[in-house]
């Protein structure tokens, strides 16, 4: 198999606009000082919440269909390209687990959602900490995505071995 399966490609794509989605709607949500500001900050942790959401269909996708193999040029590429991965997952579930925490922790300032998660109501130190680096979970979460981006511009450029083709739309 030479290509992703369209389940696969369509969750990726979905959750590349998520990503972005995240990104440029990020900053605190419940320091709106508009409506404007408000919806925003919704639509911050919507995409973020559905993100998360995703990447259990994601990982359930990948268990069952057949995936293409990795294409690596070494093996320290065949080790970069799974650590990559393994990384790119984490952070796309602790990228979201962290802002629900940052979230609860200022469950009294927020008052007015329109999509309401459900809050801890009282996150434990841990859990308070951990929503305390949301926004830097986000951005080496950024970067992974950015040096994922990399790679497989590199492999489509300069090795020419087909890699991104194996994930865009038909």
């Amino acid at each position: 198999m030479n290509r992703y399966p369209s389940a696969m490609i369509i969750i990726h794509w979905v959750s590349v606009l998520l990503v972005i989605t995240a990104y440029v709607t990020s900053g605190d949500p419940t320091r709106g000082h508009s409506s404007m500001d408000f919806l925003i900050g919704q639509i911050h942790v919507l995409s973020g919440a559905l993100l998360f959401i995703l990447v259990f269909g994601r990982l359930l996708a990948r268990a069952m269909l057949p995936l293409p193999q990795i294409i690596t040029h070494t093996p320290l590429f065949t080790v970069a390209a799974k650590v990559g991965h393994g990384m790119l997952y984490i952070f796309m579930l602790l990228t979201p687990i962290a802002g629900w925490c940052k979230l609860s922790s200022k469950v009294t300032y927020f008052n007015a959602i329109v999509f309401e998660l459900p809050l801890l109501t009282s996150p434990g130190q841990f859990l308070h900490q951990l929503g305390n680096y949301h926004q830097t979970i986000g951005n080496v979460f950024i970067t992974l995505v950015g040096l994922h981006a990399a790679a497989a511009l590199l492999h489509h450029y300069y090795f020419k071995d087909g890699t991104l083709k194996k994930m865009l739309p038909r």
